[in-house]
């Protein structure tokens, strides 16, 4: 058994020197938003942010304003997905399936479900759009008839 040799401070430094530093010069590109799609706890949000030198308070400003100005996730996350807008949700349902998507459209029901919710009108096929989303936001589906195009038919001769 032969005992180890002590090794100073000055020669551990000397023996480590240039170690890491092999890729000094080379310029590494990280996506944020790759880092951002692994995060799945607000913990790792937290360190994230605190890495990037944000506040958590800038990055909720700045997620609610990207909410805002984009009327599908403002749909998708702020009115179908939050528990005091089901009522009213359920409400233009029903007002949907009595009178149609069309009528609904023009009626002042919508305006009122527009000042509840701060729903945006945008166009008719992008209402439609939304009422596909609300109604698949709850499970509900259309009920549709089964017609049968290609029906056999015994002739007489």
């Amino acid at each position: 058994m032969t005992k180890k040799k002590k090794l100073t401070l000055q020669q551990m430094l000397l023996r480590d020197a240039g170690k890491g530093l092999e890729n000094f010069n080379k310029v590494f590109k990280t996506n944020v938003f790759k880092r951002a799609s692994k995060i799945k706890t607000w913990n790792m949000f937290i360190h994230l942010v605190e890495q990037e030198n944000i506040s958590p308070a800038e990055a909720l400003t700045i997620i609610l304003k990207h909410l805002q100005k984009s009327t599908v996730a403002w749909n998708k996350y702020k009115i179908a997905r939050d528990p005091d807008q089901t009522g009213a949700i359920m409400m233009l349902l029903d007002w949907q399936q009595k009178m149609g998507a069309r009528k609904l459209y023009d009626h002042k029901y919508l305006k009122d479900f527009c000042t509840w919710t701060g729903y945006k009108r945008k166009g008719y096929s992008r209402f439609q759009d939304d009422l596909t989303t609300f109604r698949d936001a709850f499970g509900l589906k259309r009920k549709k008839k089964r017609v049968p195009y290609y029906k056999e038919k015994e002739f007489k001769i």
